[in-house]
């Protein structure tokens, strides 16, 4: 009899531990992610409080033609630790805090066994698969789901043709959820991010962090909210070899746009710089770039013209100038051309990025080759085109790149290529990539609409900085001269690539009222405050602070005229300020200077015209001059 009972004692024990869910809560336990297991197959959902942010969704890996995940008999906690750092940051702000638990849950099947890594944070939740070995692990499917809740909206980035999920070059957006399968003549397969609007008017963000020695992800959409994890290379698969750690699967969660916006998980779940390969970042230097190619003319890349750029961005205070495609089939003698620029240009205190085709420095010798050639040339970057996919090969040539130029000193900006998923924290010598429709589009007779620039900041720009290439006032499509403006203080590149011939800008009295601006224009950020009154794809409008001077930018991305109150609470209540206000002229073509004072009590009615914006310049006691 008393054996009998200790077999029903432990009987239920070994039930439990295989068909109990597993609760792992953020922090304040904002965010609660719940693992369980459905007939042997490995589950998730994610709630904020009692509202759900994910439904139910699978887990699991197709893994040299075995599913890892779905005949689970036993899932532990094996470890939990809290997280707590502040590290650097250039995304909207100079600092960035992280605070979460890190979980580490091993899964038993089969006599086998795998981790699930997963962290939680009360902004966000992220999890990846490891599985051990030193052989090579032959991805073939993922089988990782993303339930979303039925009525929520979706926005989601468009462009009907091959190069959407090439150069994720397409517009933002929006539909319902269960609208998104069919809603794309390229079919049910969406790049990152998706930007959530829940039913109880919060929001998610599906995308994924910490991409490296794997395929970028992308999303499939079908009935009932499910997005499942697709790549590049299909059901050919592709191979890691040694240590298969997938990239975080990543869900941020905010209860406002302030708080979308200024989400830096992506960015936390990234390792921090190698030590030695980062020993020394004084070259790593954000700046202003002035760019021949947008604008260009019969002289494009004959040395005397390249030679005026850099004299005007000197002029301009900018610190670089962009030589982009041409500069090595134009000039015989290009390395000695290039050299004699560089020392042209050093003396004028500006710095010279160079171009090149990715095609062409896949091979590492000629990568190597030519990196050391650029180095010796006294440039201080360059910019590398047209991988036009995220399969793991494209992948790890980026991380290839990054690591080749750090090395040699050199700063990066990538073109063609997929959004960013964090790589400027592990590599800080990244300064910007495209992965975004850009102004670029302008010559090529698809202009931007304001809509798709009012939606940016809720949506690319969450992932990271984006070569946009803004401020082309010359080109601007159907978008006034100060929308254009504002661009500049509301998208993060730290390589601020504007897109007007700045000769253009010194010379044409249209320009002289900004001025001022373009040369004390920051390009990196120490606080970023989303003001009452923005929409997703309808107005945009941010504080943000460098130092002691605030900046205030609005668009209007509608086809209406719009009213903005501004309440400027974030200055000092004791103080009064004097500021420059640019706002637009009555058909959009010229901007109209003012210098109103303003309190921190004020609630100033600002007028905005259609897809128009404005530019508030705040300056600091004792800055008002400069």
């Amino acid at each position: 009899m008393r054996r009998l009972l200790i077999i029903a004692f432990l009987l239920p024990v070994h039930i439990a531990l295989a068909t109990d869910t597993l609760l792992l809560h953020s922090p304040h336990k904002t965010l609660c992610a719940k693992l369980f297991t459905v007939q042997g197959q490995l589950m998730y959902q994610l709630q904020a409080g009692k509202q759900p942010v994910l439904m139910a969704s699978r887990m699991g890996i197709k893994v040299n033609n075995k599913m890892v995940g779905d005949q689970v008999q036993q899932v532990i906690i094996s470890l939990k630790k809290n997280i707590d750092e502040t590290n650097p940051t250039r995304l909207n702000a100079a600092v960035a805090a992280q605070h979460g638990i890190a979980y580490t849950i091993t899964v038993q099947e089969n006599n086998t066994s795998f981790q699930v890594e997963c962290r939680m944070f009360d902004n966000g939740c992220a999890f990846r698969y490891i599985i051990n070995g030193t052989g090579e692990h032959h991805v073939q499917e993922e089988l990782t789901t993303f339930t979303v809740p039925a009525s929520s909206g979706v926005w989601y980035f468009e462009r009907n043709n091959s190069w959407k999920l090439q150069s994720y070059a397409g517009l933002w957006q929006h539909t319902d959820i269960g609208r998104l399968p069919v809603v794309s003549s390229q079919g049910p397969i969406q790049g990152k991010p998706l930007v959530i609007e829940l039913p109880q008017k919060k929001y998610a963000v599906i995308t994924e962090a910490a991409l490296y020695n794997y395929s970028g992800m992308r999303l499939k959409a079908s009935a009932g909210g499910v997005l499942q994890v697709n790549f590049t290379e299909g059901a050919a698969g592709f191979t890691v070899k040694g240590k298969l750690v997938t990239p975080w699967r990543t869900i941020l969660y905010a209860n406002d746009l302030n708080a979308l916006v200024n989400n830096h998980v992506i960015e936390d779940l990234n390792p921090t710089p190698d030590s030695i390969l980062f020993a020394d970042k004084s070259y790593i230097r954000p700046g202003k770039s002035v760019w021949s190619w947008i604008t260009r003319n019969e002289h494009y890349m004959e040395p005397a013209e390249e030679m005026r750029f850099i004299n005007a961005a000197a002029a301009l205070g900018f610190e670089y100038t962009l030589l982009d495609e041409g500069w090595e089939t134009k000039w015989p003698h290009k390395w000695e051309q290039l050299k004699t620029l560089c020392s042209e240009a050093a003396g004028k205190g500006v710095r010279i990025w160079v171009w090149k085709h990715s095609k062409e420095i896949r091979d590492t010798t000629n990568r190597n080759s030519f990196l050391d050639s650029v180095a010796m040339t006294g440039a201080a970057g360059i910019k590398t085109d047209f991988m036009n996919s995220e399969a793991e090969p494209l992948i790890a040539f980026e991380e290839g790149l990054l690591k080749a130029a750090a090395s040699r000193k050199l700063m990066v900006n990538f073109h063609g290529c997929q959004a960013p998923t964090g790589e400027s924290k592990t590599y800080p010598n990244e300064m910007t990539r495209e992965g975004i429709r850009g102004m670029e589009l302008n010559i090529m007779k698809e202009p931007i609409p304001a809509w798709h620039n009012a939606a940016l900041p809720f949506t690319r720009f969450l992932c990271g900085h984006g070569d946009y290439t803004p401020g082309f006032f010359s080109n601007r499509g159907a978008t006034t001269h100060t929308h254009q403006l504002a661009l500049l203080y509301l998208f993060n590149s730290p390589f601020q690539c504007i897109a007007e011939n700045p000769v253009r800008l010194l010379e044409d009295s249209t320009y002289t009222p900004i001025l001022p601006l373009l040369k004390t224009l920051p390009v990196t950020w120490d606080e970023t405050i989303v003001l009452p009154g923005s929409s997703i794809g309808r107005m945009a409008a941010f504080a943000r602070r460098k130092g002691r001077d605030w900046y205030v930018a609005v668009i209007n991305g509608t086809d209406s005229i719009s009213a903005f109150t501004l309440q400027p609470s974030f200055l000092n209540k004791k103080r009064k300020y004097k500021t420059t206000l640019i706002t637009d002229s009555a058909d959009g073509n010229a901007f109209v200077a003012s210098s109103p004072r303003i309190r921190a009590t004020d609630r100033r009615k600002i007028m905005i015209p259609a897809t128009g914006g404005f530019v508030l310049r705040i300056a600091a006691p004792g800055n008002e001059n400069d």
